[in-house]
């Protein structure tokens, strides 16, 4: 009788552990499959999300100059998976603090060349391509697939509120005028804007290595 009762008592404790761990087994799988499969929202205008990819937002046409002095329009971006961000070379901590991040996301990467890095200054009236050009260097950025953007201050500021949408002020450019933004933007190979992450926040920097797979998924 007694091993019986014991026998009773452990069916029991079986079948209770059993209801406790396969909806929470269950619920995990759920949580891996969305984390590592599930679609990135896209985004419209002033960082909505829209329904689809014929809803959001298209990054408008651009040319700046690079750190070697060169001239960089959209095409660089065709059929790339793009990380952007703002900066200016004498920020003294909340920029080297994100460009340890982004090497993170680059060492992440590996040796994919369809992923581009974009780095656009806001303090252009310092921040010359030879200025980019020390900067990279201190800092020991990839010479491939990292580029450094410099260019007239209006037009850096314009994409940046009406391209990227990382900051909902809207300043003209002029002298007064300054943007300081901890956002980091992931775009598609469509150039449509996926997400936005704080660049100076691990947890966040690790979001996006693994967003950055899921796009990778999309192709």
């Amino acid at each position: 009788m007694h091993h019986r009762f014991r026998h009773i008592l452990y069916s029991w404790k079986t079948a209770a552990a059993l209801l406790i761990c396969v909806p929470l087994l269950a619920y995990s799988l759920v949580r891996w499959t969305e984390d590592r499969y599930a679609p990135l929202p896209w985004y419209g205008p002033n960082n909505t999300i829209v329904n689809s990819s014929q809803q959001a937002a298209v990054l408008p046409a651009f040319a700046f100059t690079d750190q070697y002095g060169d001239t960089v329009t959209n095409t660089r971006l065709q059929q790339h998976i793009t990380i952007a961000n703002y900066f200016f070379t004498s920020c003294p901590v909340v920029c080297p603090a994100m460009m340890h991040q982004l090497q993170r996301v680059y060492a992440a990467a590996g040796s994919d060349t369809g992923i581009a890095f974009l780095s656009l200054t806001v303090d252009p009236v310092r921040d010359s391509s030879a200025a980019l050009l020390r900067y990279s260097r201190r800092f020991a950025l990839p010479v491939k697939g990292w580029t450094l953007l410099t260019g007239d201050k209006p037009s850096l500021y314009r994409f940046a509120r009406k391209g990227l949408y990382i900051t909902a002020t809207d300043g003209d450019g002029g002298p007064d005028d300054f943007i300081h933004s901890e956002n980091i933007v992931l775009l598609d190979q469509q150039q449509h804007i996926r997400g936005y992450y704080q660049g100076t926040s691990a947890s966040a920097v690790d979001q996006l290595i693994r967003d950055i797979k899921k796009l990778q998924h999309e192709q």
